[in-house]
């Protein structure tokens, strides 16, 4: 039988606030690479070092608000069977070019579906997570700005320097 399990890493990034649910045109804003992490292999007690990487990504709501979700850790790895060679598959819109540096991917968009994911370790809490990632459409962030707001836009507040 499978069974779907929250993964057992713990996250890589400071989110603050739960980011609502939903799909968002987000920007990704940091790549973190951790390297020799010491976990347990899949499906067995015996330890292994791993690296691993994450992405963190920036979006506003509807009302442009700032939120913030992370990817789950990825072990680095090229492999086609990889979790992040699909997650970079998907985001790309065509498989990744073995040798490319994914750091480039810092600074740009993608089309991303939030969910809420209930803790397995601790009841009532309550995460964001990044359902599906895609590129984003092309015309996708001008079709979806009206042409003549119907209320004023936020007020930006003169700290705010996040690039989405």
């Amino acid at each position: 039988m499978a069974v779907l399990s929250v993964p057992k890493s713990a996250q890589m990034f400071e989110t603050g606030e739960l980011a609502p649910k939903g799909t968002f045109v987000a920007t990704c804003i940091d790549i973190r690479d951790v390297f020799g992490v010491e976990r347990k292999k899949f499906q067995s007690e015996e330890m292994e070092k791993v690296d691993l990487t994450a992405f963190l990504f920036g979006f506003r709501d509807k009302a442009g608000n700032p939120f913030k979700v992370a990817s789950r850790s990825f072990k680095i790895s090229g492999n086609e069977k990889s979790n992040l060679f699909a997650f970079l598959k998907s985001w790309l819109g065509e498989p990744p070019k073995m040798g490319w540096d994914y750091m480039e991917m810092k600074g740009k968009k993608a089309l991303v579906t939030v969910e809420h994911i209930h803790s397995t370790r601790n009841p009532g809490q309550v995460f964001a997570g990044i359902a599906s990632i895609s590129p984003v459409p092309e015309g996708f962030e001008s079709a979806s700005i009206p042409a003549q707001p119907q209320s004023p836009p936020p007020a930006k507040d003169e700290d705010d320097q996040l690039p989405f």
